[in-house]
């Protein structure tokens, strides 16, 4: 226990200082290795051999495909053509809003890029529909982790690896969690705030209607096919994830720079390089996580420290429902502060083997563990999701606070639901094996 404490000290300080958080990871490690007597010479094999993992190539494809499908106006074409869906139904312009956010997170793989663009595109429409902007920018921030949820999904690609389980089943046993949030947010919404929203005048034709809809599904469905491709591919044992990343890239190529360009005249002024760049970038900072974020677990491996926390937690309480409570409750609060795939890379190699001892399952564990970290993504006060919502609506965050705990609340029963029923997240798995 020595050796996390001293670990958790010097993590914190360094945060606190602005080093960046890789950084500050590996300080973190190397003072608990230290403490404890472990060999620094430990610490290049360990970085390399946690970047040599040929799954984790399944990462920047994913990013890079989900870059090159935004060039191509994606976020335009699946809000128009969900919302000719949606049509006339009561709150439908908000219920177009979360929809979209987690379709387009399952093609980007970024819940802050989710809410940058759609709530670029939205928020305005929303103000103008009757919302206020408080209400508006923190259903667009709450909504932005949906598609995180929803396979293909970039932190179960980390957490899978993490915890030793196969990627498939990761991504299908958070698939209901995302199902369940969408649809409660949309529930939340027409009950309590679509009196707000403005209905269309005239009357309904329903020859109107379908003709909107085949004018919007082309679109649409080019964007959509990708997600489907890569779920056909990997569920059907045509792909492993990491080939089905290769195969998402050059549909992203061939979506952004053919399909959309040639039939829609669709694209952005934003050139390849530019996209191949932002792509590399990014990919670069995860697995720059990724290989520092090895020398703490070198030290929790050397100086046994899942077992000590595993001890620990067995001193408190012996049953795996106060267990699973108390993980919650810690995974919330370190969702607020840390971004998920580091609360992952920091964390899963500590309580994967506790929960395996209070005889939870892995995958199901997963589920608990991606669901809470991401509900900490719109907490306030240190939530990146509210932050960037509040940078595009040019409010300040105080007068968002009160309208997102009312999706956090809808989140809670859900997180329960997740964690005590481990069938939702785990019938869903067993059913495509």
């Amino acid at each position: 226990m020595l050796l996390i404490m001293v670990f958790i000290l010097v993590f914190v300080i360094s945060a606190c200082l602005r080093i960046p958080v890789p950084f500050a990871a590996a300080l973190g490690g190397m003072a608990g290795m230290l403490v404890g007597g472990i060999p620094f010479r430990t610490i290049p094999g360990a970085i390399f051999g946690s970047l040599d993992s040929f799954p984790f190539l399944a990462i920047p494809a994913f990013i890079f495909s989900g870059d090159l499908m935004a060039l191509g106006g994606i976020s335009t074409a699946l809000l128009n053509w969900i919302h000719a869906i949606c049509g006339r139904i009561k709150g439908s312009l908000a219920a177009t809003v979360i929809i979209t956010s987690a379709l387009f997170g399952t093609i980007t793989g970024s819940s802050v890029a989710t809410v940058s663009a759609i709530g670029g595109m939205m928020l305005p429409e929303l103000v103008k529909a009757g919302y206020s902007r408080s209400y508006a920018t923190a259903m667009i921030a709450a909504s932005g982790f949906l598609g995180i949820l929803i396979p293909p999904s970039i932190p179960g690609v980390v957490y899978a690896i993490t915890a030793g389980q196969p990627i498939s089943d990761v991504w299908l046993s958070t698939a209901t969690a995302g199902v369940l949030v969408t649809v409660a947010y949309i529930i939340y919404n027409r009950i309590f705030f679509a009196h707000m929203e403005k209905q269309p005048e005239g009357k309904f034709s329903f020859q109107d209607y379908s003709n909107n809809i085949r004018k919007k599904s082309p679109r649409a469905l080019v964007a959509l096919l990708m997600p489907v491709i890569i779920f056909v591919g990997v569920y059907g044992g045509i792909l492993t994830p990491t080939e089905a990343g290769a195969v998402a890239v050059a549909y992203g190529l061939l979506a952004g720079w053919v399909i959309f360009p040639l039939l829609f005249k669709d694209k952005d002024n934003e050139g390849l390089i530019a996209v191949t760049k932002k792509s590399a970038v990014t990919s670069a900072a995860i697995c720059l996580l990724i290989g520092f974020a090895s020398v703490p677990s070198t030290m929790f491996t050397y100086g046994q420290g899942a077992e000590a926390i595993t001890k620990w937690l067995f001193g408190i309480t012996e049953s795996p429902i106060i267990f699973l409570l108390l993980v919650n409750a810690m995974l919330l609060i370190v969702g607020m502060f840390m971004e998920t795939n580091t609360s992952i890379l920091l964390l899963a190699p500590i309580l994967v083997p506790a929960a395996r001892a209070y005889g939870v399952d892995p995958v199901h564990f997963g589920a608990i563990m991606l669901l809470n970290l991401e509900i900490g993504m719109i907490t306030p006060p240190f939530a990146c999701n509210l932050f960037v919502g509040c940078r595009l609506a040019g409010i300040s965050m105080d007068k968002i606070v009160r309208p997102i705990l009312g999706f956090i609340f809808v989140c809670l029963p859900i997180l329960l639901a997740i964690t005590y029923i481990p069938a939702l997240s785990l019938a869903v798995v067993n059913l495509f094996k």
